[in-house]
Order: C-alpha cells, then structure tokens, then sequence
C-alpha cells in the first residue's frame, strides 16, 4: 500500500488535506491531486467575507504555502477535468483523453452552486463558489447601490453581511420562515434576521420569488404575492449541486453526492469520497447527509486518507461532531451536531432577543446539537455532549454556566 498510486480528483480543502495526511501517515507511493481550477488549493470561506469587502484582494488565500509543495511529491494537474471513471479498469479519464491508473481513488469533486436557468441569463444575476465568481461579484458591488439576495442560507446571509460593509442596500428573501432555519430551526432563525434587520437590511421571509425581471439585466425582482423589488444586481445563494456527472456510468452508487460508509468508502473497492460531494450516513442514524462545511472537508479527508491505508478490517468510521461557523457583522454563529425538524430547542444561556446565547436541541430528552452567537466557549463545552447524546436535562444540570429554569426557545 504504501507503494501504491493514490489519486485525488478534487482541489479544494478535502483533497489537499487527504495528500498532506497521506504523506504524513507514511504513504510513499506517487498521488496525483486534479483539481478543475487554475489555482493551486485556497480558502473559500473568505470568499464571501473578508475577500468580498477589500478593495485589492491580492489572490485567493492558499491552503498551502506555495514553497512547500515540493515536500509533498505531488503531481499536482491543475485546470484539468476528471470526465469518466472506470473502476474495473482502475483508470481516470481525463479531458484531452489522457488516462490514469490507480490504485486507490479519492474523489473529493465538491460542489457548484445551484442556479435558476430563467434567472441566471440576466449579467447581473451571480453565484458565489469560486475565485473568480468572488471577483465578478465584488466588482459588481462597488457600481450597485441595490443588491437582491436569493437564498437566507449561511451563504447568503454572509454575502449580505458583506454587501452592507460595503454601503450597498440589501434585500434578503428566504422562501422559509426565517434565515437559516433549516440549519438552526425558526427561534435561532428569528434571532439572525433580527441581527440582520440592526444593520439596515430588509429581510423578507417566506418569499417566493417568481421572477427576474429585465432586459439584459436583472432590474426587478417579483414575488410570489405580486411584489416589485427594484434592484441593481442579483445574488443566487440557493444550495448547491454536487459534481458527479462525470461519474454517470462508472457504476458508483449516485444519490445527491456518491453514497459511502461511515469509513468513506463507495461501492467500488479502493475508491473512497470526501468533503461536499459525499454522502454517508446521518449521525444520528436518520438517512443519509452531504456535511457541506469547511470543518466537514477535513474531517473527512483524514478519515479517507486513514482508511486508504488501512485493510478493510480496521477501517475506522467518522465520529466527529459536525461543526459549522459564519461571520456576520463581526457575530460568530456557531453550530454543533445536526439538529434534526423535530429537535426541540432550549435557550441555556443569554436570550436570542439580545443576539448573544446558547442554545441546545433536543430530541427524546437527549442533546442532538447546540447553536450559539457570539458565545463560543460555552459551545465549545458541548462538543462531548452533543456527541454523547447525553440527556438534557443532566447537561443543563452539570454545565458551568449559569444554572437557572431554561427558557424554552
């Protein structure tokens, strides 16, 4: 094994990561990383922050000190496309018709941005995924004065956040009834769009968009109850797609995202799958789930990178607690587990009306995840909690917080 070619199709987070723990947990065989882009591996979180309000950004910010890639003796292809797999074969076809053996794979493709075709013909209507969406959009905000936000999910509220520190009008519609309710349900949902709200946006929930209107550009933007936002630019922030068309026919299991174990191992022997584009099974045991999270790329790449070298026997499966965060307006959200539709949520400490508090869930009596705004050492002390599914009612017993009647959220 140690001999062995590994290859890794997928230059973001997950596949840089799974060629650092490679080579760290001893593998000397030759890895080859494709990646699409023409950049070597970058940090995409501050695309939509702190890269979206400079005025110069010099560059996506690298994963990677460039003078240190020698050490990882990388065949590093980049701008090159992974366009089919043949896992009988043990071959990678790329674009041009140059093909790959292996023998182990990595796919770690990610995702794209989900776009509306009827919208999407208009030039002022954007997606934020990449470097260069970064750049389009951020030269299009310096000439707005209106911005229409689709989408109150993590991305879309921080494409928000960042259009307000650059002086442009928002407008934030969510088709749900609050920001980020599908991650964090409605009463923590309230809170964020009362945060957004403080800082001069007009957050429009349970909105239907039905329209974009204009010729050439996006100026009007329709909803589902006959109203007219007037608009300079267009911002889709709608979820995302993940990249598995060039694995149709390769016989891999396809739902979503490439279906996996809890170890990250497909149904072809010796391919595995990290980051956005994989599918493994819920933590909680409910279905299956796509972790779509900077914390969730890295934690599976070391899980794959591990059970790459391992034989099937001591594969280990991914225990940790999955975590996300978003910057918005100097307010770090925060949230630990995955808090199922059903998970009833308990204010711990602070009150979601002053913007700064904890909040457990809790399904049966037991902690299934735990949210907080600007409170990120009391969730820090949920993690053993969240994971444990540990009863309520002793967490807020035994917590170091302040112990008083928890106020239902």
């Amino acid at each position: 094994m140690t001999d062995e070619r590994i290859v890794i199709v997928g230059g973001g987070l997950s596949g840089l990561r799974t060629a650092e723990r490679l080579r760290r947990l001893g593998h000397t065989g030759p890895v080859t990383l494709v990646s699409g882009e023409a950049h070597p591996p970058y940090d995409r979180p501050p695309l939509s922050k702190s890269l979206l309000t400079e005025d110069e950004p010099a560059g996506p910010k690298p994963l990677r000190d460039p003078g240190r890639y020698p050490e990882l003796g990388l065949d590093l292809r980049l701008s090159r496309h992974a366009v089919a797999l043949d896992t009988g074969r043990r071959e990678l076809t790329l674009d041009g018709g140059e093909t790959l053996p292996f023998g182990r794979l990595v796919i770690a493709t990610g995702a794209r941005a989900r776009t509306i075709t009827a919208f999407t013909r208009h030039a002022n209507v954007h997606t934020l995924r990449t470097w260069e969406d970064c750049l389009r959009l951020r030269a299009a905000l310096g000439s707005a004065s209106h911005v229409t936000v689709i989408g109150g999910g993590v991305l879309g509220c921080e494409i928000t956040a960042s259009a307000r520190a650059r002086g442009v009008e928002v407008d934030l519609l969510e088709g749900l009834d609050q920001p980020l309710a599908r991650v964090l349900g409605g009463a923590v949902g309230a809170s964020v769009a009362a945060l957004h709200r403080s800082r001069g946006v007009t957050v429009r929930c349970s909105a239907g968009v039905t329209a974009v209107r204009g010729d050439g550009r996006a100026d009007t933007v329709v909803l589902a109850d006959g109203t007219a936002i007037p608009t300079d630019l267009v911002v889709l922030a709608v979820g995302s797609v993940p990249n598995t068309e060039w694995l149709e026919g390769s016989g891999l299991a396809l739902d979503d995202g490439v279906l996996c174990d809890r170890t990250g191992a497909t149904s072809a022997e010796g391919v595995f799958a990290a980051g956005d584009v994989a599918r493994m099974p819920h933590p909680d045991g409910r279905g299956t789930i796509r972790l779509e999270h900077w914390t969730g790329a890295g934690d599976t790449a070391a899980l794959v990178a591990a059970n790459l070298l391992a034989a099937p026997r001591d594969r280990r499966p991914l225990t940790e607690v999955p975590y996300f965060w978003s910057d918005q307006y100097g307010s770090r959200i925060q949230c630990l587990g995955v808090p199922g539709a059903g998970a009833e949520p308990v204010t711990a400490e602070g009150s979601l009306e002053s913007g700064r508090f904890l909040v457990l869930y809790a399904e049966d009596g037991r902690v299934t995840g735990a949210a907080a705004m600007d409170m990120p050492a009391a969730l820090a002390r949920c993690r053993t909690a969240v994971g444990d599914r540990r009863p309520l009612s002793a967490v807020l017993d035994e917590a170091p917080w302040e112990r008083r009647a928890p106020a239902r959220a």
